[in-house]
C-alpha cells in the first residue's frame, strides 16, 4: 500500500518537474575561438588547429574564394583541418553539436 502511494506521489509531483526540464530550451552554442593558422605551405595548404567547447563536435571551414569546405568530427575537443588557401583568403569557420550550430566567425589567412 505504501509503495502505491509513493508511486502516485512520484507521478503527481515529481514527473511534471522532470518533464519541464526536458522542455526547457537549450542555450545556444558559443561562437568558436579563432583557430591557429599555419601556412600556406609549399603545396598551397593551410592547417587550422584548435579546440571546441564541446566533446564530439563537428568543425567546418569554408574558403570563401574557392568554395571548398572541409570538416572533421572531433573525438575529444581538439581538431586539425587542412585545406587549400592563399594569403588574403577569407575563411568562414563554425562547428555543430548534434542539431545545434554555432555562430560562424570569419578571418583572413595571413591576418594575425
Amino acid at each position: 500500500m505504501f509503495a502505491l502511494q509513493r508511486r502516485r506521489l512520484f507521478a503527481a509531483v515529481l514527473m511534471p518537474a522532470l518533464l519541464s526540464g526536458c522542455l526547457a530550451p537549450t542555450l545556444p552554442l558559443p561562437p568558436p575561438d579563432r583557430p591557429a593558422v599555419e601556412g600556406p605551405d609549399a603545396t598551397g595548404n593551410i592547417r587550422l588547429t584548435g579546440t571546441t567547447p564541446e566533446y564530439g563536435a563537428v568543425v567546418y571551414a569554408l574558403n570563401d574564394r574557392t568554395n571548398q569546405i572541409v570538416g572533421q568530427r572531433t573525438r575529444t575537443t581538439t581538431y586539425q583541418l587542412v585545406m587549400a588557401a592563399q594569403v588574403g583568403d577569407a575563411i568562414t569557420f563554425w562547428y555543430t553539436v548534434g542539431a545545434d550550430q554555432s555562430p560562424a566567425i570569419v578571418f583572413e589567412v595571413g591576418d594575425r
